[in-house]
């Protein structure tokens, strides 16, 4: 049987949280490892990636996120982009 599409977006969100966190030297938890590794074990990881990014300073972002020697970099970008145009976070909150 074939991922759905919220399957597909799950798995890729603990993918790009997984790079986050290890990019932050920070420990993947094992249910985070397994939801990116495969299908069979789906977490929704959404807010936590959000508020992981939203709290680092400028520069540490702008390292993990537009990172020319990480491929997960430019997908990481991207969900941010679509992240704030389809869930529009407050001004105060982005600053």
């Amino acid at each position: 049987m074939s991922a759905s599409n919220r399957e597909i977006q799950l798995r890729k969100t603990c993918q790009l949280y997984a790079y986050v966190l290890t990019a932050l030297g920070k420990e993947v938890e094992y249910a985070l490892q397994e939801c990116a590794d495969s299908y069979d074990y789906p977490i929704d990881c959404v807010k936590e990636l959000y508020t992981t990014l939203k709290d680092l300073d400028s520069e540490i972002f702008q390292k993990i996120v537009h990172s020319k020697s990480a491929p997960e970099a430019h997908d990481l970008a991207n969900w941010w982009e679509m992240y704030q145009i389809y869930i529009p976070v407050p001004k105060s909150e982005r600053d």
